[in-house]
């Protein structure tokens, strides 16, 4: 599953109102793409934070896009950010599902023989949670061998040919959990935290230095920009 979110970048060069000469050379899209990249880092990196102490609060709404037992862990995410396109300064950025790997995690009794001497010889690791139960996507299968779960009443067997379905698989919480608090994230904190972070001071104060040099040009510009970009990371994909 891929969300999509389109962060404006022309609204760093309103931050930057204290540079009025040059402002040509800063608005050019070599220029503002190099921005995007150092705000895709900076809010990236703070978003993974953030997820991962929400999940933890919230781990009914956060489960399914974490491995079996580590919700709100790094080790467990599975999603990643990406930063799959730039055009003329208006970044793209898309959240996509990992599969899991672990897995399904099954009640000890299971574990323990029974009266037959039987016990659960085979796990199964379903995939693709992350996204079917991102989406609420109902579940139906037919059993190809005697399966158990724990019922009300304890362990309970169904036989092999036998339709599943499942109407909400993880809960009906998870349905769309990870996209809206997403979204939610970016537009009340992207702001706050590229403010907080000095990526505009930084931007201002060393394309001053270029503009007051006597080579000065839109080339300097744009790599003094790009210089501060490849500091704060730059990478393409935040795991």
């Amino acid at each position: 599953m891929t969300l999509k979110l389109e962060v404006d970048t022309k609204a760093v060069i309103e931050g930057l109102s204290n540079i009025s000469v040059g402002m040509n050379e800063l608005t050019q899209p070599s220029v503002l793409d190099q921005i995007s990249k150092a705000i895709f880092d900076i809010t990236g990196k703070r978003f993974m934070i953030d997820v991962d102490n929400y999940a933890r609060s919230n781990p009914k709404k956060m489960h399914h896009v974490y491995e079996w037992g580590k919700v709100g862990q790094a080790s467990g995410r599975l999603f990643v950010l990406e930063r799959s396109a730039i055009f003329n300064g208006t970044l793209v950025v898309e959240a996509k599902f990992l599969p899991s790997k672990l897995p399904v995690p099954i009640s000890p009794a299971m574990l323990t023989p029974g009266k037959t001497g039987k016990a659960v010889s085979r796990r199964s690791i379903f995939a693709n949670k992350a996204t079917i139960m991102e989406k609420g996507t109902p579940v139906s299968f037919q059993a190809k061998r005697v399966l158990a779960f724990m019922g009300n009443g304890g362990i309970a067997f169904v036989a092999p040919g036998t339709k599943i379905n499942i109407l909400h698989p993880g809960g009906i919480g998870t349905r769309n959990a990870f996209a809206e608090y997403l979204l939610e994230w970016y537009m009340k904190n992207a702001t706050v935290v590229l403010d907080s972070s000095g990526l505009y001071e930084r931007i201002a104060n060393d394309v001053a230095k270029v503009l007051g040099s006597s080579n000065a040009s839109a080339i300097q510009v744009e790599k003094a920009v790009s210089l501060i970009a490849n500091q704060y990371g730059a990478g393409s994909v935040i795991k």
